[in-house]
């Protein structure tokens, strides 16, 4: 290395305080939806959650994961609530460089520009909206692979590249992922999900381009939502024609 050349640090963990807060209706776990109709609304009304945490609190959560979406039941019906806001940011004024160092999150699912940034420029960069909505994206692909299914599947298997202890593994498995889509994602669903796979590729679109390469925040946050969350309302709508029709 040459002299007087400044080495960004590696990403690393910090060590945090561990607080919980008991709060009410008392909820149940993603994982434990019964139907897929379940798992849909609680990830829609979570994803409408974070929207107006966003927009109307200016606050990011930045780490979500299948643990931080619960359901609970509310005047007899299910709802998706966003809870653990122990990583979030406030965006108005935007967060300082300070903290760039440290990679937050939940592994498994987080951001593809943000495990980029981590493993090829050995820096993090801020969490920005488009990060928290690609990691919505990575809590539908996860559901629709793993809930309902033996956990030492092949399939199971496989979604653990998605979280090792080397962070550039762990960046390419996703990106190979979200390249070869139908192989390695869509052909990959379990059962009980097989009727989610045009929301997927609908969902991959939008987050990735037509390609599926691009993994960058776009410059709009409005358009980026309303896509995602119309592609969930229009597929729940399709669900409820087939239900009742």
């Amino acid at each position: 290395m040459a002299e007087g050349v400044e080495v960004p640090p590696t990403p690393q963990l910090r060590d945090r305080e561990l607080r919980r807060i008991v709060i009410t209706p008392c909820g149940r776990s993603l994982c434990s939806s019964k139907t897929i109709m379940k798992f849909l609304v609680g990830m829609q009304d979570a994803m409408v959650a974070h929207r107006r945490l966003y927009l109307e609190k200016k606050i990011l959560h930045g780490d979500i994961s299948d643990g931080n979406i619960i359901l609970a039941t509310v005047g007899g019906k299910t709802q998706g609530m966003l809870i653990d806001l122990d990583h979030a940011e406030i965006i108005e004024p935007p967060p300082g460089k300070d903290n760039n160092s440290f990679l937050t999150g939940t592994m498994k699912f987080m951001a593809l520009e943000r495990l980029h940034h981590a493993s090829n420029r050995r820096e993090s960069i801020i969490c920005t909206f488009h990060h928290d909505l690609d990691s919505f994206f990575y809590v539908l692909i996860v559901g629709c692979i793993t809930y309902k299914r033996e956990k030492k599947s092949e399939e199971q298997i496989e979604l653990q590249m998605w979280h090792t202890d080397n962070i550039g593994s762990n960046y390419w498995a996703k990106k190979y992922s979200m390249w070869d889509f139908q192989l390695r994602i869509l052909d990959k669903l379990s059962t009980n999900f097989l009727g989610l796979k045009a929301l997927a590729s609908e969902l991959r679109e939008i987050i990735f381009g037509e390609n599926g390469k691009e993994c960058g925040t776009p410059d709009e946050h409005e358009p980026e939502y309303d896509k995602i969350i119309k592609a969930f309302n229009n597929t729940i709508e399709d669900l409820r024609g087939m239900i009742h029709p």
